[in-house]
């Protein structure tokens, strides 16, 4: 009996001598102990995506370009998690992703306040963080880098376009009655577009914003709101909407189009969206939209290529990286509508 006794212990040494070994050491990379924490033996980067939800044809397309680059077969697990337009649900999914120690997260976010302890339980785990799409209010240092669209531009482009528009037709000295429909308060996107068509309009002293409402970037909401718009302005005061996505505008045309109100390059109303979705081109072609401002929803290559830098450990030059975009008008439009892949 002793002898068995003997030879347990013997074998109790050996078996957490070994064991022993995979407990973290201050030699080993973040990235080696968060797989073996994980436990998880492939070679797969672990990436984690946190997304806004499914509100607008932009954001379809913006996923698929995510779930088509962050694939298997080109070396990578992705985790994707939908926000269902939920602040609350996007932060639960970030702890969630720092509990099962991925290699990356990826955020999408769709406010940008409330995200400072989230970030700090990242970096405590050594978990990079890149920003894609709207902004966060936290420290730079803290996250790797942001990369999407300048919104604030985009918002400067629309008022350029109408203001070359209204001179090729004769119209520059014309007082200008104008509609906004605004998308998610406290989104960058919004923040920054609002800003940019704002700061444009109040340089002309003949252009007034007679009605600015939140449809939150969504195509039912916005066909509500102008709706509701419409009970309270008269369409002969409306010269000019504006919606601060495709979609938002596709709702207000429907809404339009049931008070038998004309838009369009071959109507009454000037009409101008963001996003220059495959619809939107379709609407230019057809004459019921008059520009769509270029919002580029292919951000995955960007991102994979600020990864595949840290992989090979070279050093971020910079924090923000902004996407090539272009605008679009009922002019071009059938000259880019084939090439449009979203």
């Amino acid at each position: 009996m002793k002898k068995i006794l003997l030879i347990n212990f013997c074998l109790a040494i050996l078996f957490f001598g070994i064991t022993g070994c995979a407990v973290k050491t201050e030699e080993e990379t973040p990235e080696i102990v968060r797989r073996q924490a994980a436990g998880v033996e492939d070679e797969l980067l672990h990436i984690g995506l946190i997304q806004t939800g499914k509100e607008s044809g932009w954001r379809d397309a913006n996923t698929n370009d995510y779930l088509n680059t962050f694939i298997k077969e080109r070396g990578y697990d992705l985790i994707y998690i939908d926000g269902n337009s939920s602040p609350e649900r996007q932060v639960k999914a970030m702890q969630d992703l720092i509990q099962q120690k991925v290699d990356y997260i990826i955020l999408q976010p769709i406010v940008e306040t409330g995200w400072e302890e989230a970030v700090n339980q990242a970096n405590e785990e050594g978990i990079p963080v890149i920003v894609a799409d709207r902004q966060i209010a936290v420290d730079k240092e803290k996250y790797v880098a942001w990369t999407g669209s300048d919104f604030y531009e985009e918002g400067r482009k629309a008022v350029d376009w109408l203001e070359t528009y209204l001179i090729e037709e004769g119209r520059q000295k014309e007082d200008l009655n104008i509609v906004l429909l605004e998308g998610n308060k406290g989104a960058t996107a919004t923040t920054g577009r609002t800003s940019g068509l704002r700061d444009g309009i109040k340089n002309h002293s003949n252009w007034n914003i007679i009605a600015s409402e939140c449809a939150n970037f969504t195509q039912g909401e916005a066909q509500t709101v102008m709706e509701q718009i419409l009970t309270k302005v008269y369409p002969s005061e409306i010269d000019v909407v504006i919606a601060e996505n495709d979609n938002m505008m596709f709702g207000a045309m429907k809404a339009m189009e049931r008070k038998e109100i004309s838009f369009g390059p071959e109507g009454d109303i000037i009409t101008i969206s963001f996003d220059a979705l495959g619809d939107a081109f379709s609407k230019m072609v057809s004459g019921e939209l008059h520009a769509s401002i270029e919002c580029n929803p292919l951000l995955a290559s960007s991102v994979e290529n600020i990864i595949q830098d840290l992989e090979d450990g070279k050093q971020i030059k910079g924090k923000c990286f902004y996407i090539e975009e272009n605008v679009y008008d009922y002019k071009n439009a059938s000259q880019h509508i084939k090439e449009r892949t979203y």
